[in-house]
């Protein structure tokens, strides 16, 4: 397969289908080093793995479109750093995360993202991340049974 171009992106738009209303909803995330000129941004999204039971949070550091020589076809995909949950918190009832050991990442295609997600970031009280699941009721709905 040879490839014919490569083009990076800073931002993806995907839609899906709301748990809550059952209408199309559409999020948009970003992937830069230099937001509104002051640092980068990696925003994170739910993503469905494989095989199809694994669903993972992770952060977008990448997204580009491949286009092939042979059925010229674009696809996108992102470079995804993933988290390793861990149970929720029995006082708050959060799900909390943890980063992976660096250097560990993954690609998907972007069809496989299912929508943008709100992860809080450690804290000096909490060394954990936090996924803000109250943010929507798709959200809360979509992550209700997550252990």
């Amino acid at each position: 397969m040879l490839i014919e171009q490569i083009i990076p992106h800073y931002a993806c738009r995907v839609t899906y289908d709301c748990q809550e209303t059952g209408s199309k909803q559409t999020d948009l995330f970003r992937s830069t080093d230099c937001w509104r000129k002051e640092g980068p941004r990696y925003d994170c999204v739910l993503v469905q793995g494989w095989p199809t039971s694994r669903v993972f949070f992770a952060r977008v550091l990448g997204l580009l479109s491949v286009s092939f020589y042979h059925n010229n076809k674009t696809h996108g995909l992102a470079i995804l750093q993933p988290f390793n949950r861990k149970p929720r918190n029995k006082v708050t009832g959060y799900i909390e995360l943890e980063e992976v050991t660096v250097g560990q990442y993954e690609f998907c295609f972007i069809d496989s993202i299912i929508r943008a997600v709100h992860i809080l970031p450690p804290t000096s009280k909490n060394n954990r991340f936090i996924v803000q699941d109250l943010v929507d009721g798709d959200a809360y709905l979509r992550l209700i049974n997550m252990n």
